[in-house]
């Protein structure tokens, strides 16, 4: 729920911060990147 003290970010604020979220979607840029690989791979072998 927005505003929801216990539904934060450990910022203390509650909000994500402009670098938060960069530095999510990069780590998620990247964890997409690896299951595409994987995918490939196993496309590949069968």
């Amino acid at each position: 729920m927005a505003g929801d003290p216990s539904n934060n970010d450990g910022s203390g604020g509650g909000a994500m911060t402009l670098q938060t979220a960069v530095a999510e979607i990069q780590r998620l840029q990247a964890k997409v990147m690896t299951i595409e690989q994987e995918r490939a791979k196993t496309a590949v072998e069968q």
